[in-house]
C-alpha cells in the first residue's frame, strides 16, 4: 500500500541485481487520485500494465504487498507473458475487515468523516495491531510519511475506496471466476509468522501449479519494513531461475522527456 514501508529497505537491497521500479497503488502515497473511484485489482493492474507497456519491459519479476498483490495476481491472470515469477506477502483478502478499523473502511463516507483529523491515530493503531513488534520498529519519519499521504486531498477517501465493501464485492466476483483456472505463472506466497501464516497454505496452496509458500520469521504484516534481509535472500533465492528471462532496460530515455501529457508534435 505504501511505498515507504514496503520499499524503503528492500529496494535497495534489491537494486544490486535488478532494475527496482517502485510504484503507488492508486490514490495511495504519491500518485494522483483516480478520477472515476476505482480501486479495484482489474484497474490497478491495468496500471501496472500500462507502465510496463510504456516502458518497454516485455517481462519482469514482480514482488507486491497488501493491495498491490489484487494488481500483480490480476495481471499475471491477464497476460502472464508479461510475470517471469511473482513473489508477494501478506495479502489483504482474508478476513479483511477482523480489525475494526478496517471494518469501518467498508463504507468510506462514515469512514472519512470519523477518521478525518485523526489520520495518526488511525495509522499508528494499525501498525501497532499488525505487525510484529508493534511500532517501535518503524522509525518516526516513516509514520509520518504515511500520515502525510492520507492528508493530501482526497487521501483519506482514496485508501477507504481501496477497502470498500463494493470494491472488495467486485474484487471477489473477479477472482471467482479467474480462480477456476490454475495461475501459470511461478510464484511464492509469503506471510509474516505474526501475520497470516497460519492460513497460507488453505488460502494460496490450489490456486497454481508452481507454487511455493514460506513464513517470514520475526514479522507481521509488513516483513518487507520488519526483516527486510531475510526478506531479500528470499526472494533472490526464488527470482534467480528466471533472471535470464529479463532484459536489461535502459531508463535514461526518460531524462528530459514529458511523461504526464502528451507532448506537443
Amino acid at each position: 500500500m505504501w511505498l515507504k514501508i514496503t520499499w524503503r529497505l528492500l529496494g535497495p537491497m534489491m537494486a544490486d541485481k535488478y532494475i527496482v521500479i517502485a510504484l503507488d497503488n492508486r490514490g495511495m502515497g504519491d500518485s494522483t487520485i483516480p478520477p472515476d473511484g476505482d480501486y479495484t485489482s482489474e484497474a490497478m493492474a491495468s496500471d501496472l500494465e500500462g507502465l510496463l507497456d510504456y516502458l518497454n519491459i516485455t517481462k519482469a519479476n514482480i514482488f507486491s504487498h497488501d493491495k498491490g498483490t489484487g494488481a500483480a495476481v490480476t495481471l499475471a491472470m491477464r497476460r502472464p507473458s508479461l510475470v517471469a515469477a511473482l513473489a508477494w506477502t501478506p495479502t489483504y483478502t482474508w478476513d479483511t475487515y477482523g480489525l475494526w478499523s478496517l471494518a469501518a473502511w467498508a463504507v468510506p463516507d462514515e469512514a472519512e468523516r470519523f477518521m478525518e483529523g485523526r489520520e495518526r491515530e488511525v495509522v499508528l493503531s494499525f501498525f501497532f495491531h499488525a505487525s510484529y513488534t508493534g511500532i517501535s520498529g518503524f522509525p518516526a519519519y516513516t509514520i509520518d510519511s504515511v500520515v502525510d499521504s492520507l492528508r493530501k486531498p482526497g487521501g483519506l477517501r482514496a485508501m477507504f475506496g481501496a477497502f470498500a465493501a463494493r470494491t472488495m464485492g467486485l474484487d471477489a466476483q473477479f477472482f471467482s471466476a479467474m480462480n477456476k483456472k490454475p495461475l501459470t505463472v511461478p510464484f511464492l506466497a509469503m506471510a509474516g509468522e505474526a501475520s497470516l501464516a497460519d492460513v497460507l497454505k488453505p488460502v494460496w496452496g490450489p490456486i497454481g501449479n508452481h507454487t511455493e509458500l514460506d513464513i517470514v520469521p520475526q514479522s507481521g504484516h509488513f516483513p518487507a519494513g520488519e526483516n527486510p534481509e531475510w526478506l531479500e535472500q528470499r526472494l533472490n533465492k526464488f527470482f534467480d531461475p528466471y533472471l535470464h528471462q529479463l532484459k536489461v532496460v535502459d531508463l535514461s530515455v526518460l531524462k528530459n522527456r514529458v511523461t504526464l501529457v502528451q507532448p506537443i508534435n
